[in-house]
């Protein structure tokens, strides 16, 4: 009768405990090596969710800020959102050949980067690639094309769609925020649009919670189908750089407290979450030849201690890079 009892007992406690093991599981980041940066996420959340602690944070203030390119996404060898606009600037030289001496089409002919200034609001900056590419398109115009370049595109060196190459253990961070009750956004230079086509299934994040350099678009409910049309005009501010504690201030309300970039651009970004009472700045420095690229790795460690940001080595703290690449091997 008591061996019937204590199997009893024991059914119920795991009963119980299903919910937590759960959780558990979700909250395990066992995509990260352990070490000092695993060991810092976790104590931070743990100081957030604790209620009888110092730093308790209810959940709507619990905010996160993601950089895309670079943090989530390869970036490599060139950002994804540029690839996609200079394909569709080729696809209406083949309408129209004349616009092959026309700037900017001519400068992405000739692959000439000095044509473009560094000033995001200049007519010859990169950004404005984006507006030439899809100018007059509508939304359902652009997911179209942007759906077909997802489908047909692939990466030369991974060989996979770059929907697709997404980093595995910052996805499984994303997962573990949201698991203790962060709003989790992007926060992007990308065009919006552009993110929201695949942010979702890839990067679990949800359309109104990305933000983005923003192409100004219009309703115009003349056509058969009425629709957003984009125009030849940014939304301002650019979200790079200085504007993107502007775009999160207007967007959100709410100063992130947990803030996630990869390089000089996302500066901004991680001072604005200081502001916060109790935070934590994180970088993802790319130093990872073998599995995915190196850049300028030590400027970066350099930054990282200078202003106080942890440092993530994709080299040293991801287990694995890119979940279908690791997973060939």
């Amino acid at each position: 009768m008591k061996r019937v009892l204590w199997i009893g007992a024991l059914f119920i406690a795991f009963v119980l405990l299903i919910p937590v093991l759960g959780v558990a599981g979700q909250d395990n980041l066992d995509l990260w090596q352990k070490g000092e940066i695993k060991t810092s996420i976790v104590q931070f959340v743990e100081e957030i969710v604790d209620e009888s602690g110092p730093y308790y944070l209810p959940p709507e203030d619990r905010i996160a800020t993601f950089d895309m390119d670079g943090t989530i996404l390869l970036e490599k060898p060139q950002y994804v959102v540029f690839d996609f606009a200079e394909r569709q600037l080729l696809k209406r030289i083949e309408g129209d050949a004349s616009l092959k001496n026309v700037q900017p089409y001519k400068a992405v002919v000739e692959k000439d980067l000095s044509y473009f200034s560094h000033d995001p609001y200049a007519e010859n900056s990169l950004y404005a690639i984006l507006l030439y590419a899809t100018d007059g398109f509508t939304d359902a115009q652009y997911n179209a094309a942007l759906a077909k370049y997802f489908a047909q595109v692939k990466d030369k060196r991974f060989g996979l769609s770059y929907d697709r190459l997404v980093y595995a253990p910052v996805v499984q961070l994303i997962d573990y925020l949201k698991a203790h009750q962060f709003t989790v956004y992007i926060c992007s230079g990308s065009d919006p649009q552009f993110t929201r086509g695949f942010a979702l299934e890839a990067a679990h994040i949800t359309p109104e919670n990305v933000i983005g350099t923003t192409v100004l678009t219009t309703w115009d409910r003349e056509r058969k189908d009425a629709d957003f049309v984009r125009q030849h005009e940014f939304v301002k501010p650019i979200n790079d750089k200085e504007g993107k504690p502007v775009n999160i201030r207007n967007k959100i309300g709410r100063v992130p407290v947990f803030a996630l970039g990869n390089s000089g651009g996302d500066f901004h970004m991680l001072e604005y979450s200081k502001a916060a009472a109790h935070s934590i700045q994180l970088i993802v420095n790319h130093d990872d030849p073998e599995r995915e690229y190196q850049y300028k790795d030590e400027e970066m460690r350099t930054m990282c201690r200078e202003n106080g940001w942890h440092e993530i080595s994709m080299k040293k703290d991801f287990k694995v890079v890119f979940a279908e690449v690791d997973a060939k091997k």
